[in-house]
């Protein structure tokens, strides 16, 4: 603690005492037995006086009181502060080791694993290429997950990549932060999961499939469409906008309840891969209702997923793109807990346990689920589902039944529920952290925490974006258009986090060595990530099977790229243009206080003082 802060710190405390901080007089609310020994003794300016005799946990509690309060004596004459907040995370609400693991938990099985086989394998056509690519995607995962490791225990703070990039690339100032963004906040929402929510609860009142255009033609097989119904395209939409908003009052209302949902949901969706993967294995011993398919005569399987265009050698590079995009839009969610790591208890210590754990689990569960899958239901069948794959699953096995067609699509929209709680959650803190940094436009009214201490304008931010996109497109093109899109722009995101941590770990500038913990990332496991996600980035500009029949194939990477255009123009409007006009930038100054709070001062800039405004480095 510095000097000029502890004197802050003691005139609050006299004030507080009813004393004049000229002649302090013993205060009422410390006790004999209490006094300790002084802790310090400062000499401010014209006159020497010893800080009062209290204990170090009273200085605590009144720095953040006396921020709360705004009542510091330096911040009352200092005209260049416009507004201060505090922003404090109750110590109840903070994630243990099994609440961290539930949240990656949660955010990794939700909807991907229950409908992305059949989008898979149209871009395959292989049995076995649909195999590896999902062994691919769990490597991919744990090499990246290794890189994020270490990034999070040295820099154990929410944000994610903001705080990475922050870190890597310091010129120009915040512009990896808005390019990064613009990727978040348009991207990073939660319209697939409640649409495929939507979907599975609508089947399960209806029970009656329809016809599903998908690029295989339309699905003759019954049980694996979308349902049908009067106008059932907006009900779908309203049932969707409808789980988002409760999800969002929860976070926002009752932020405790909501990771109690985050961990029963992640539990509950563990058992339903169990069930899924001891399913399977009955379809493999011959027990099932219908016809055992062919799909391990082969390496491609018995027969043909649908009707593609000629493979030439270009066309299946792009298609295998695609697949892989899909696998890494299963995937995601590794990263969850990096997001919100000042809610974490111990954050370096419970990473570096909750989330090796619960990435092998759900990759271990990902592999033997796709296999159930090729065991129970023809190729054709499978990529002709939609996004229903797993209920088509189960009544191949099972047989028609009121348990198939009923019970078991509300338990696979419960574990798309338990995605958007995840995603939620995490994602709702990085944009309060981009408000925070004064990055949005309205930053004060989106960093709010108003009025559970919990990110309230971030929750609400995630919401628009989200509710804007299930209202844009139809529904059927919503699920496959969202995943790919999402993440291939993150995929840009990661790929600059890996490159960067390839930098700070060979470069001998860096000053890399002397910040990070005793994790440390494997530097091949970093290079085979990074070579990983270039071949995803690039070969989907090559003419492709695209997975939506209405959206043509260039429109996913045309569109990510531009996510670069689009940030760095908002970073120089932001940084250059505004300033000059106005003669002036509200730049945020933060503090960490001693208990983990976070003190954020906005003050008024000129252009010509920037450079000397910087971060009040952390107290230890």
């Amino acid at each position: 603690m510095s000097a000029k802060r502890l004197w802050d710190i003691c005139q609050q405390y006299m004030r507080l005492c009813g004393a004049s901080s000229h002649y302090p007089r013993p205060c009422p609310l410390v006790r004999p037995h209490q006094v300790t020994q002084p802790l310090v003794s400062i000499t401010p300016r014209s006159f020497i006086m010893e800080a009062p005799k209290v204990y170090q946990r009273d200085l605590n509690d009144l720095d953040a009181a006396a921020h709360r309060e705004g009542h510091l004596a330096g911040d009352e004459n200092d005209e260049a502060v416009e507004e201060e907040y505090v922003f404090q995370i109750p110590e109840d609400r903070k994630l243990g080791i099994f609440s961290t693991s539930m949240v990656i938990v949660n955010r990794m099985i939700g909807t991907g694993i229950f409908s992305t086989p059949s989008s898979i394998l149209q871009a395959t056509n292989s049995t076995g290429a649909a195999l590896l690519f999902w062994v691919l995607g769990g490597l991919m995962s744990l090499c990246s997950l290794l890189a994020y490791l270490e990034l999070g225990t040295a820099l154990p703070r929410s944000g994610g990549e903001k705080v990475y990039l922050e870190r890597i690339y310091r010129r120009p100032k915040y512009l990896a932060t808005c390019i990064f963004a613009i990727e978040f906040v348009c991207f990073s929402i939660s319209s697939a999961n409640t649409v495929n929510f939507s979907s599975h609860l609508i089947r399960a009142a209806q029970g009656k499939p329809e016809k599903l255009k998908t690029n295989c033609g339309l699905s003759r097989e019954p049980g694996l469409a979308k349902p049908s119904g009067i106008n059932s395209e907006w009900v779908n939409k309203g049932i969707s906008i409808a789980c988002l908003s409760m999800v969002c009052i929860i976070h926002a209302f009752t932020p405790k309840l909501g990771i109690w949902l985050i961990n029963g949901l992640g539990v509950f969706k563990l058992f339903i891969l169990i069930l899924v993967v001891f399913t399977g294995f009955a379809a493999l011993a011959g027990r099932m209702h219908g016809p055992r398919p062919d799909n391990f005569s082969s390496f491609d399987g018995a027969g043909s997923a649908c009707e593609l265009p000629p493979y030439v050698d270009s066309t299946k590079a792009a298609n295998y793109a695609l697949a892989l995009l899909q696998v890494l839009y299963s995937y995601s969610g590794w990263e969850n807990a990096n997001y919100v790591l000042t809610e974490v208890r111990d954050a370096p210590r419970t990473l570096r346990i909750a989330a090796p754990i619960a990435v092998l689990t759900v990759t271990l569960f990902y592999i033997l689920a796709n296999v159930a899958y090729f065991a129970a239901s023809t190729k054709s069948q499978i990529a002709n589902s939609g996004v229903t794959v797993a209920a088509g699953f189960f009544e191949h096995v099972w047989g028609p039944s009121t348990f198939v067609t009923r019970v078991l699509p509300v338990i696979i929209s419960l574990s798309s529920l338990g995605n958007v709680f995840a995603q939620t959650f995490a994602n709702s803190r990085v944009k309060q952290e981009f408000a925070k940094e004064g990055i949005l436009p309205f930053s004060r009214f989106w960093a709010s925490d108003w009025p559970m201490k919990a990110p309230s304008g971030g929750i609400l931010l995630h919401w628009l974006f989200s509710v804007a996109l299930i209202l844009g497109p139809s529904t059927s093109n919503v699920y496959p258009f969202v995943t790919n899109l999402s993440t291939y722009t993150q995929s840009w995101i990661k790929l600059l986090v890996g490159v960067g941590l390839l930098y700070l770990t060979m470069s001998s500038t860096s000053d890399w060595t002397s910040e990070r913990t005793s994790f440390h990332a494997w530097p091949p496991t970093t290079i085979f990530w990074v070579c990983s996600l270039l071949f995803v980035l690039f070969a989907p500009f090559i003419k492709n099977t695209t997975l939506t029949p209405t959206i043509p194939w260039y429109v996913v990477p045309t569109v990510g790229c531009c996510m670069f255009v689009v940030g760095a123009l908002y970073w120089l409007m932001w940084a250059r243009v505004l300033p000059s006009l106005l003669g002036y930038k509200v730049e945020p100054q933060k503090e960490v206080l001693a208990d983990g709070s976070e003190v954020i001062k906005y003050v008024r800039v000129s252009p010509a003082q920037r450079r000397g405004v910087s971060f009040i480095a952390p107290q230890k």
